[in-house]
């Protein structure tokens, strides 16, 4: 009976040794000595650990294969809001947000957690037992590069002050080292921590003579992004990543100069410049500017409200407003294949062949006018002049231009004489006396801007082409358009730059009415020169008047 007991007693003990030991990883067994583990405090418990922690590491790169993916576990632990792919010359690659949350999974991150874990508890033990020796050194310098890499200051900052503090003045670290640590500390301190001042002071201190540390603290003091850059392409992997911390604010501050100096960039020089894709500064900058194929548009200047302006407005407003308009009060017109539904009273208020083509002894008294012989854009202009003469808005003379070589949207002239010919034919004198006025405006600021850009071939080119369209659709046989017509060719020629005459060849062999009357004025002012003796010279005429 008492065997069988026994027996009975010791079966639950076998079963119970039977059972697998727990596996417990060698890293995650030591405790911290700051929370009473004594195992660490032995230099040969620190090697031995050491040793376990190369080894993981290194079984840890040899997993990850490729560079690239090697280069994503260390960020996986270091992942910001912000990150950005960097430039394939680039010593270091950090990842997307699409592949950021696949990097955050436990099963990426777990490896590598456990080896900044285990350096810390071995950096722990090396303080605890008060080592100085080149161990320490390897340890420390090994911890603080890992730790530069997965971008965890916490660790190597605390590191770097050890390293620089308690053990080099005892046990000297080679000038190699020594240099490679303070840059550490200096771009630690002026990108992440945004101290110029301290890290000035520590170069100086440590008497640090590197020319890229010193670009790119340069850099950072005058905000200059692209000399940034052009640092941290040089640079090795561990000091860009450094400088990845100082790159999100850099960029802003040169979107918002971009912002505040152009009016539009090359897309590709706008990537250049900020490190960062077009889509990715959209998305991640707040970026709300407008792309034109590859151009973006920054900022689009609002034109001055001159009379070519409201000139355009009201045509535009006339044409919409008007077309389709029927009823007892408006008459229909039409023009080629364009119709009109105008308002009686705005043609017969300034119009006195409107105003007796409304009686009822005339054909066209029946609510309907055709016109085949005009464009219904210069008639649709005329129309906005008329609409806007019956408002209660006064129409001054329009004032010369300050700088007219200058102008960026300027209406071409012979807008202008097609509308007066269309006040001289239907017989409005208040808005024809207004039109001269206007195209006496624009003869005199055409005239300045050909001769004060001699050297601008397409500013001579164009005010060229204006003066003669303007000139080849007047209707010489008019005196008033007669008088017009010399008034262009006298301060066309007078403001022109002779030497740019020959330029325009090819142009103006569709305007050979203007060429004649620019040959004709130059031959008699030739003429009268040889007989004065005296030099063919150009010169800036005064403005025209209506008087003339």
């Amino acid at each position: 009976m008492a065997s069988w007991r026994s027996r009975e007693l010791n079966e639950p003990s076998k079963q119970r040794g039977r059972l697998k030991p727990a596996q417990i990883d060698p890293l995650e067994e030591m405790g911290l000595p700051s929370k009473s583990e004594t195992r660490l405090k032995s230099a040969k418990a620190q090697e031995n650990y050491y040793h376990l922690i190369a080894e993981r590491y290194l079984s840890f790169c040899s997993d990850a294969g490729e560079r690239d993916e090697l280069l994503r576990r260390f960020s996986s632990l270091g992942l910001e809001s912000s990150n950005r792919k960097t430039d394939d010359k680039c010593s270091l690659l950090i990842p997307d947000t699409a592949s950021a949350e696949s990097l955050r999974e436990p099963s990426n991150t777990k490896t590598l957690s456990i080896i900044m874990s285990a350096l810390r508890k071995l950096r722990e033990g090396i303080v605890a037992s008060k080592r100085t020796d080149d161990f320490a050194i390897q340890a420390y310098l090994f911890c603080i590069r890992l730790a530069v890499l997965v971008k965890q200051p916490e660790s190597y900052h605390a590191a770097i002050l050890h390293l620089l503090r308690k053990i080099h003045p005892q046990q000297n670290l080679t000038m190699i080292e020594l240099q490679e640590v303070v840059a550490y500390l200096i771009l630690d301190t002026a990108c992440r921590r945004r101290e110029l001042s301290e890290a000035y002071s520590l170069r100086q201190r440590y008497a640090l003579r590197d020319k890229k540390v010193n670009d790119a603290l340069s850099a950072l003091a005058h905000d200059n992004f692209i000399l940034f850059h052009r640092v941290r392409r040089a640079v090795d992997g561990h000091r860009a990543r450094i400088m990845e911390w100082a790159e999100p604010e850099l960029r802003l501050h040169t979107l918002k100069c971009f912002g505040r100096a152009y009016l539009g960039v090359d897309l590709k020089y706008l990537e250049t410049a900020t490190n960062s894709e077009w889509d990715e500064l959209k998305r991640k900058d707040g970026v709300g500017w407008e792309l034109d194929r590859t151009n973006v548009v920054i900022r689009k200047i609002k034109p001055r409200y001159t009379f070519a302006n409201a000139f355009s407005e009201l045509t535009l407003a006339v044409y919409t407003l008007t077309t389709g308009r029927t009823g007892d009060e408006t008459v229909l017109i039409k023009v080629k294949d364009e119709e009109f539904s105008v308002h009686k009273a705005v043609l017969s208020q300034h119009s006195d062949y409107f105003r007796a083509a409304g009686k009822t002894c005339y054909d066209e008294s029946g609510g309907e006018i055709a016109f085949d012989n005009i464009d219904p854009k210069y008639f649709a202009l005329f129309l906005g002049v008329a609409y806007s003469y019956s408002s209660i808005i006064p129409h001054t003379t329009p004032a010369p231009a300050v700088n007219p070589e200058a102008q960026s949207q300027r209406t071409p002239m012979r807008d202008y004489v097609e509308v007066y010919k269309l006040c001289d034919r239907f017989i409005c004198p208040t808005i024809a006396a207004y039109i001269i006025r206007c195209i006496h405006a624009l003869i005199g600021d055409r005239h300045r801007a050909l001769y004060r850009s001699s050297l601008d071939k397409a500013q001579q080119l164009w005010c060229t082409k204006d003066f003669a369209d303007a000139f080849e659709a007047l209707e010489l046989n008019h005196v008033e358009q007669q008088r017009l017509g010399n008034l262009m060719i006298e301060y066309f020629c007078e403001g022109l730059y002779h030497r740019s005459w020959g330029a325009t060849e090819k142009e103006m062999q569709k305007r050979p009415a203007f060429v004649l009357r620019v040959s004709c004025y130059f031959a008699s002012k030739l003429a009268l020169l040889a007989e004065q003796r005296t030099k063919l010279k150009r010169k800036e005429l005064k403005m025209p008047t209506s008087g003339e």
